[in-house]
Formats: structure tokens, C-alpha cells, sequence
């Protein structure tokens, strides 16, 4: 990665990988075929769904028996084509369909809990953005994963982040950490970590991921202790603690009726409390 005259748009997440939740990969096959019976049909002059097919491609088979739908392999048989090697997919997968005429860009979503036992269900067609390149569509790839963040550098300069936050993030990423004998872990060469010199230790399974700041992704605050504290005081602010992004908008409670209640960075805007009567006070 070398530097470029914008190399200040780019925003760097330090974390390390998330292994205790994992994002379903989406299985991507080239065609889909839906029919009613129960077995595995032809292919007929090479076509499927009105597309023409080779060895190797894969196929999305929807038929009446959940131990024959699946995903299959286009197969080269004496120079005939045919569906061979049924494959499997987790419960609640989904399945992505490139092309076709009828089923082109259309999603499924394998809803049987048993793998042996396939029941693929429409999802509808695609949802795309107005732009080109489709941002929010393409975040989940083949690499998507999630990561707690740690900090982040930005135009040079590394922020520690006040608490870590989950974020979508692509790849296993960078070694954040240069290999030397030094005490001080210094970071990788500033075109990959954005810093230039750093006065504090990277650890060694802290990654690095590059992005640009317009780029689309998800962050996620994970927020631990007791109800009152992450439910109730966000909710009605019972001295609570300064809670970063918390959004409350909306709330309504029967008989102390509070409507359009809104927090935002521990500061509360446009509360209104009506029917509220208080005996023996000021």
C-alpha cells in the first residue's frame, strides 16, 4: 500500500477478529431452477433459467422433495451436461442467484434445521442503492467478519476509542505490530498504519484494517451490567452514566405518560411530561 495525495481520506481500525459471532457467508451460485417435482431435472440445450451453463458452474435446484433441493454442480458427462454432487447449506443461509431469466438476482433462504433436508424459500430480488457502486448491498462478502475495535488513526494521528466497539470489517486484516527486538512495539511503516511514530505498544493480535471514510460499514456497542443500568436509566435517566450515541425516541408509559423523549450523548432534548402531578411540592 503506498501513500497518494489522499491517503487523508483513509480510516484505519485497530481490533482483533470476533470469533463467538460470525456472520452467515452468503452461498453465490451462477443459476436457479424451481420445479415441482421430486427429482433433479435436465438440462435442456444447455440452459437453465434461459442461461446458457458449463462444467463447473453451480446451480440452485428448488424441487418438491427436501432431500433432492440443494446446490448442485454443472457436470460434463460425454459431453452432456447434467446436476451432480448435491451440496448442503446451513440453517437460515442464504443463497444468491447471478443470473436467470426469472430467478436472476434473487435471494433464498434455506430454512430447514437439518442438513440433509433442504427447504429453500424466496427472498425477493435484491435491494440496490441508487448509486453505482451499490455500498450497503456489497458489505456482506465472502470476508465479511466482525471485530472489536480498540482505536483507529486518521489523517496521521491514532485515537484510542473510550470503550471497544463491534464493527463490520473485511478480511482478517494487517499485523498491526512491526516484528523487532525492541521493547516498543512500534506499528507498521505509516503507509499501512497512518501513524508515523507512537508512544504506546501494539499488542501482537491487534490487526489493522484500511478503509475510506465514505465507506459504508456497522458499528455495534456492546454495553454490560444491570438492567437498571443499560435498560431503565437509558430510558428515563435515573442518574445515569454518560452513555456515548444512546438514542431513546418515542417512549411512551401508561399513566405517567412521557412522549417524544429523546437521548443523545447523555443529554436529553425535547422531553414532554404530561398528566405528572406532585403533592406537597413546590
Amino acid at each position: 500500500m503506498s501513500e497518494s495525495l489522499l491517503s487523508f481520506s483513509e480510516v484505519l481500525l485497530f481490533g482483533r477478529l470476533i470469533h463467538d459471532i460470525e456472520i452467515l457467508e452468503t452461498v453465490k451460485v451462477h443459476v436457479a431452477t424451481e420445479v415441482s417435482g421430486a427429482s433433479v431435472p435436465p438440462i435442456a440445450d444447455d440452459k437453465i433459467d434461459g442461461v446458457k451453463v458449463k462444467d463447473g458452474d453451480l446451480a440452485l435446484v428448488v424441487t418438491g422433495s427436501t432431500s433432492v433441493s440443494g446446490i448442485y454442480s454443472v457436470v460434463d458427462d460425454n459431453n452432456t451436461l447434467k446436476l451432480d454432487s448435491r451440496a448442503t447449506i446451513k440453517h437460515n443461509q442464504f443463497v444468491f442467484v447471478r443470473r436467470g431469466n426469472e430467478l436472476g438476482k434473487t435471494y433464498w433462504r434455506q430454512k430447514n434445521d437439518e442438513l440433509v433436508h433442504q427447504e429453500f424459500v424466496k427472498k425477493g430480488k435484491r435491494r440496490k442503492g441508487k448509486g453505482n457502486n451499490n455500498f450497503l448491498g456489497d458489505q456482506f462478502g465472502d470476508d465479511s467478519q466482525l471485530a472489536r475495535i480498540y482505536g483507529f488513526a486518521y489523517e496521521g494521528t491514532y485515537f484510542e476509542l473510550p470503550e471497544p466497539c463491534l464493527f463490520l470489517v473485511h478480511g482478517k486484516g494487517e499485523k498491526a505490530a512491526a516484528d523487532s527486538g525492541a521493547m516498543a512495539r512500534s506499528p507498521l511503516e505509516p503507509s499501512k498504519s497512518g501513524v508515523a511514530a507512537a508512544d504506546y505498544q501494539v499488542a501482537d493480535d491487534i490487526r489493522v484494517w484500511d478503509y475510506d471514510k465514505a465507506d459504508y460499514t456497522i458499528r455495534m456497542d456492546v454495553l454490560t451490567g444491570q438492567f437498571e443500568q443499560v435498560l431503565l436509566d437509558i430510558y428515563f435517566g435515573f442518574d445515569s452514566p454518560a452513555i456515548s450515541g444512546a438514542k431513546v425516541s418515542g417512549a411512551k408509559v401508561s399513566g405517567a405518560k412521557v412522549s417524544g423523549a429523546k437521548v443523545s450523548g447523555a443529554k436529553v432534548s425535547g422531553a414532554k411530561v404530561s398528566g405528572a402531578k406532585v403533592r406537597g411540592g413546590d
